[in-house]
């Protein structure tokens, strides 16, 4: 019996989500995507939890269909995998577990394989958390082969739109020196906490950036999401932590961001303060007058636009791979309880993801 593509992919998605991958845990699903390429005749390199699938030395045009493997913790509402009317419901079934169904469908297909590029799955680990524990990087340095693609899918959820780029994210720990004192008298100390009044205000009172790059437009954002003190409550606190975040646009370096971020805290509370940036994660070109990238944006004839977020895109760029953002997941449904998928996107995904493959230049690649 034939089964129909789309419903080939709703139980693939379904099997997928039925293997706990919460970052941090996902050998298991490498095993089972290890041990399916395997069996089916493939070649399989492993590296720590992720996998490359297929030939990245093929002298055709090489295509990455990159998609990570791992998920933010489960609720409740998504815990149990299942079919709920005209859509999948799992943790990871937008983000981005659709997609790497999507991207082994494809895969999987003869006609797909046999069209002007070589196509190689990389299903990699760690996305979710620190950029230093992102496996990409790891992979790309274990098969150096994979940086000379021609181009790079990137199936993140995009609601079946072209994401071009991706915004850069830093984080960064500014810490307020203080004197502790009892909270009764208070003024024998100095109130680390108070002490980033400033820095707060003129964070609150600052808007967001629009900027251009490549005709897209990008939106920056410098905003506080943490803040802790390790006093007790009745202690004036001699330090006070706050965590900023910011999201930049593609026309900047990662230098140029850091020093971005300590002109403006410089600005608002002097230079008393101590500025360590925690996690950086750069930005990636949009890569619009890639022959690559133009030939898949043309022949899917999805809405364009840019990608107001960080993904690997960023990863992949900097490693000299043009790269584009294209999924079947909702943006608007990752991290959410409840997390689900329409049947209908996986479908149209997959047909779009094979019409813009076979429209894309062959011949050999140098």
């Amino acid at each position: 019996m034939v089964v129909e593509a789309h419903e080939r992919v709703a139980d693939l998605l379904l099997d997928l989500l039925a293997v706990p991958s919460v970052t941090g845990d996902e050998a298991a699903i490498a095993a089972v995507l290890a041990d399916r390429y395997a069996a089916r005749g493939e070649r399989v390199r492993r590296v720590a939890e992720s996998l490359v699938v297929g030939d990245p030395e093929a002298s055709r045009p090489v295509v990455l269909l990159v998609a990570h493997t791992d998920t933010v913790p489960p609720t409740d509402a998504d815990r149990v995998p299942r079919r709920d009317g005209e859509r999948v419901v799992g943790r990871g079934a937008s983000d981005m577990k659709a997609g790497l169904a999507v991207a082994m469908d494809v895969l999987e297909d003869r006609a797909a394989r046999s069209g002007p590029v070589e196509l190689v799955l990389v299903a990699y680990a760690g996305e979710e958390g620190a950029h230093a524990g992102n496996q990409l990087g790891r992979v790309l340095d274990e098969v150096p082969a994979l940086r000379r693609a021609a181009l790079a899918v990137v199936l993140e959820p995009t609601d079946l739109e072209v994401h071009l780029g991706c915004m850069g994210t830093l984080h960064a720990e500014v810490a307020f020196p203080g004197r502790a004192a009892h909270s009764a008298r208070p003024w024998q100390g100095e109130n680390a906490l108070t002490a980033a009044a400033p820095l707060l205000a003129a964070l609150a009172a600052r808007p967001p950036a629009d900027l251009t790059v490549d005709g897209l437009p990008f939106r920056e954002v410098l905003v506080p999401t943490q803040a802790w003190t390790a006093n007790a409550r009745n202690v004036v606190p001699d330090r006070f932590t706050v965590n900023l975040n910011y999201r930049y646009a593609p026309d900047k370096s990662p230098a140029e961001a850091e020093d971005a971020v300590r002109a403006a805290v410089t600005e608002a509370a002097g230079t008393a303060v101590e500025l360590t940036v925690s996690d950086h994660a750069p930005a990636g070109r949009p890569a619009r007058d890639d022959a690559y990238v133009a030939a898949f944006t043309a022949a899917t004839g999805a809405t364009v636009g840019p990608k107001q977020a960080w993904t690997d895109v960023g990863r992949l760029s900097a490693a000299g791979v043009p790269a584009l953002n294209f999924g079947p997941g909702l943006t608007a449904q990752a991290h959410q309880a409840g997390e689900h998928v329409p049947l209908a996107n996986l479908a149209a995904g997959r047909a779009a993801l094979v019409h813009a493959l076979g429209a894309l230049p062959g011949g050999r690649y140098t």
